[in-house]
């Protein structure tokens, strides 16, 4: 096991877009979702609606499995995984985190060429979060372990 301290588990946390997680349902059916993510406090937070899959996963079976491998990491980088335990929250995740989104996924050069390339869809998003099941929610994951793996 290797420790969420470990300056490469930060590095890969710090640098990766998107995290696989993987959830149960209450029929122990597994399903998994590509989704947005910050670290906050040692805690990682997700935004989602409060009654998509993943949300209604949690709330059946809290106990979570994250993978972070990125789409674009290098063939020598390590596969992060990460188990831990989540939640799922009505409303906006705390405004600490609202700005750490912001920053990373609208204002980063990555993500403000991203917006700006996709001007002509954000029309599309905003329908789009409008209908999202059951209102706006966040997800919370509390890590109980992480472990480095090599790539396949």
């Amino acid at each position: 096991m290797t420790s969420l301290a470990d300056a490469r588990v930060r590095t890969i946390l710090r640098d990766a877009m998107i995290v696989d997680l993987a959830t149960v349902s209450a029929k122990r059916r597994p399903f998994v979702t590509p989704i947005w993510f910050v670290a906050e406090d040692g805690v990682l937070y997700m935004t989602t609606g409060t009654g998509t899959r993943a949300a209604k996963n949690i709330a059946a079976q809290p106990a979570v499995t994250l993978l972070f491998a990125g789409a674009h990491a290098e063939r020598a980088a390590p596969v992060l995984r990460v188990r831990g335990t989540a939640t799922c929250h009505a409303g906006l995740p705390p405004w600490r985190v609202l700005v750490r989104i912001a920053a990373k996924y609208y204002l980063s050069p990555s993500g403000l060429g991203s917006e700006l390339a996709n001007v002509a869809k954000w029309r599309l998003r905003v329908r789009y979060y409008a209908q999202v099941a059951g209102g706006p929610g966040h997800l919370r994951v509390v890590p109980a372990e992480a472990e480095l793996l090599p790539r396949p």
